[in-house]
């Protein structure tokens, strides 16, 4: 098993109007394009005396200056502005809400998808799309049919079920291969708490069209808690109020007999677990079992951290995202 563990101290497609894309520059890269065009013009200085023979000792360092000039460029490269558009996607006669990151840059671009936890909408994604859209990586973050009652998709919170959103990304996923500015083969999932445990469950089963799956706190107790709540799938009432949510009966039954580890072990190619020890609304050792299901996985454990670790730790967990993506060749 290819395993790494490391501990961190400190779906048809229906576009809108036109009038709905605009551009947006990224406030959060301007001083970085400051910082870039000040390195720019010192290295012009630094081969200015390259070439005219001052600094003999900076001259014989060639390979040195050559990382420099490449590490410059890359940088430069790595940061784009992109544009926003709501796209609507279907699953059989419901309508899924969503909005598209997507960066301006040349040819077909690599795409995430980001789902949510239970009784979140898409705006939960907005790091994820900012950060990543920025270095050239669409993101498409929406809502799941009765995810939450902020949903702008179709369906009600008590018709919804972990299986019902897997139905949803598997949607998603379907219509996003079809989108002429995505590359299709390099399609990366990336869920959150319930939405963990749907991208796990998705990938599994559609993996030869998932090129990676960033799990975050991934909700892997459900099917256990339904079984801590109600003795016999009979006792399962009508409603139940369940994390600040009102379920259905079927949000409970589709996942009583199911094993999930069972599953999502049938997905071979790598995966980023990220989870903090701090958890108090998913137990991390949930995360501990699935890093010993999986075959290729990175578990980072973050100190510190409770549910929602990205937004907690966005620095260093970011950092772990960006290097997975260059591991399974995204960027």
């Amino acid at each position: 098993m290819a395993q790494r563990i490391t501990e961190k101290i400190s779906g048809k497609c229906v576009d809108d109007s036109d009038n709905s894309l605009f551009i947006w520059s990224n406030p959060i890269l301007e001083d970085q394009k400051m910082n870039q065009i000040s390195r720019c013009i010192m290295t012009v200085i630094l081969l200015m005396c390259i070439l005219s023979g001052c600094g003999s000792e900076i001259f014989k360092s060639g390979t040195e200056t050559e990382k420099i000039l490449k590490t410059q460029t890359e940088e430069i490269k790595d940061h784009y502005s992109y544009k926003m558009k709501e796209v609507w996607c279907t699953n059989g006669n419901k309508r899924i809400y969503g909005v598209l990151y997507l960066p301006e840059r040349k040819g077909r671009v690599p795409l995430l998808i980001y789902s949510h936890g239970l009784s979140d909408t898409h705006a939960k994604g907005e790091l994820y799309a900012t950060s990543l859209a920025a270095r050239g990586i669409a993101v498409y973050c929406f809502d799941f049919c009765g995810g939450s009652d902020e949903s702008k998709s179709d369906g009600k919170v008590i018709d919804m079920s972990v299986m019902t959103e897997v139905s949803d990304l598997e949607a998603v996923l379907n219509s996003a291969r079809k989108w002429n500015a995505i590359d299709k083969n390099k399609i990366v999932l990336a869920g959150f708490s319930q939405g963990g445990i749907v991208t796990a469950i998705t990938a599994a089963r559609c993996e030869e069209n998932v090129a990676g799956i960033i799990l975050e706190s991934p909700a892997f107790l459900i099917p256990k808690e339904a079984h801590d709540l109600f003795e016999t799938i009979a006792d399962i009432p009508d409603e139940y109020y369940y994390h600040f949510l009102m379920v259905g009966k079927k949000y409970f039954e589709d996942i009583w007999d199911y094993d999930v580890y069972k599953e999502i072990g049938n997905y071979k190619k790598n995966v980023l677990l990220i989870h903090g020890e701090q958890d108090d609304s998913v137990d991390i050792i949930y995360s501990e079992y699935a890093s010993e299901v999986y075959e290729n996985v990175e578990f980072y454990r973050v100190k510190g951290a409770g549910h929602g670790v990205v937004n907690q730790m966005p620095e260093e967990t970011m950092g772990y995202i960006f290097d997975y993506l260059h591991q399974i060749d995204i960027f």
